[in-house]
């Protein structure tokens, strides 16, 4: 096991792009690390300098006391896990397995001794004399994280493994990647571009964007304190509300207007964030959590001064409860960091496809009981104690 630094690191291709920029992280040893961010972010790239598989143009990449700039891949005892699975398909599982040790010359005895026990702990032991085409993918996932395993190495290195599985199936091999990770204790650095496997399988996550590295944290902090606009709608499914606001102060209490909505915010809030109070009378970017927004109906909260009235133009029901989509009546978020996310999402290039400039898409979890059909307009209540608020020309969170 070994601690994975960055130090100032920067990748720059050949044709002028930089891919990462500046990077500073250290993971420490045994830690499950998930870099993600939407596609071009670096987070890919990154990996790579630390398997050995792209040059680092500046700064330097340790693993463990040593830097391994200019260490060949074969060197460096760590071990991939790309999204493809790359088996040799003309092997059985068992030679799959145990390939990298013949490579070795490890003692055959050894081999199939490491092999049986690295199949015991992935629970593929009957596949053994299998070859890949006559397995599932999450047999196949399975052999790949295997190859990893057997090597005993200092480190794992995962590149979206579960790209190709199926939902289900992503759901259940994120469960077994994590025991296996914390069952063997092995450093491990696991790239995404979905924010949900992020935050379900990260000690910490370091979410990147165009390059740069946005915030590092524990998944409870980044949902709870983001430290910008663009790590606050990234993080959280479904993603974070936001909309063009203005904070005023009434009758001393302080209030977020937009559109025709008026919000009082919570004086919780405003105690724990007094910055916010130098804000009267300015434009911000307001965020508003989906699971934050109730129906009147349910809610434990006084609705005076926290009501917003929507009309219902999509629900999906999710069993214990519902997603709402509606629409304000006021301005969308439209900051450098509010359309990247808006691309991300849509995947679009041009934002005004997608991109309603009189109104903000909202959407709301509530409880499945209420009322709420196609077309009808329903009460609903917003938690103002758990606000977001940024400024809209750096992108930072204000409290």
């Amino acid at each position: 096991m070994a601690t994975i630094t960055f130090e100032s690191v920067t990748k720059v291709y050949p044709d002028g792009t930089e891919a990462v920029s500046d990077l500073d992280l250290a993971i420490g040893d045994g830690e499950f690390m998930v870099l993600v961010g939407p596609s071009g972010c670096g987070k890919s790239t990154a990996l790579k300098m630390v398997a050995g598989l792209e040059g680092v143009s500046s700064g330097t990449v340790a693993i463990g006391d040593h830097v391994v700039n200019d260490l060949p891949p074969k060197d460096r005892d760590v071990a991939m896990v790309f999204q493809d699975y790359a088996l040799y398909p003309h092997m059985t599982v068992s030679e799959n397995l145990g390939f990298a040790l013949k490579i070795r010359k490890m003692p055959k005895e050894a081999i199939g001794e490491r092999v049986r026990h690295t199949a015991e702990i992935l629970g593929i032991g009957e596949l053994l004399d299998r070859r890949p085409k006559a397995l599932s993918g999450g047999q196949r996932q399975r052999v790949a994280m295997g190859r990893a395993i057997v090597r005993e190495p200092r480190a794992f290195l995962m590149d979206e493994p579960l790209s190709n599985l199926d939902a289900k199936l992503r759901v259940q091999m994120r469960a077994e990647i994590r025991r296996i990770q914390t069952d063997l204790a092995v450093t491990t650095i696991f790239v995404t571009h979905d924010q949900t496997e992020a935050m379900t399988m990260g000690d910490r996550v370091a979410v990147m964007k165009k390059g740069l590295l946005q915030q590092v944290d524990t998944p409870e902090v980044l949902y709870e304190r983001p430290a910008n606009l663009f790590v606050g709608g990234f993080i959280g499914s479904p993603a974070m509300n936001m909309v063009d606001a203005t904070l005023v102060r009434m009758d001393d209490r302080l209030v977020a207007r937009f559109g025709s909505t008026e919000l009082v915010v919570d004086e919780h809030f405003v105690d724990e964030h007094p910055e916010i109070t130098a804000c009267d009378g300015q434009r911000v970017v307001l965020g508003i959590r989906p699971e934050t927004i109730e129906h009147e109906r349910f809610t434990g909260l006084d609705p005076g001064g926290r009501r917003l009235e929507a009309t219902v133009d999509l629900r999906e029901s999710l069993g214990a409860e519902a997603l709402v989509h509606f629409r304000v009546d006021a301005p969308p978020a439209l900051t450098e960091d509010a359309v990247e996310l808006v691309k991300d999402r849509a995947d679009v290039e041009d934002v005004d496809e997608v991109i309603d400039q009189g109104a903000s898409p909202f959407v709301a979890k509530i409880d499945s009981r209420a009322d709420a059909r196609l077309g009808q307009t329903i009460p609903l209540v917003v938690d103002t104690s758990r606000l977001h608020v940024f400024d809209p020309k750096d992108g930072r969170a204000i409290a």
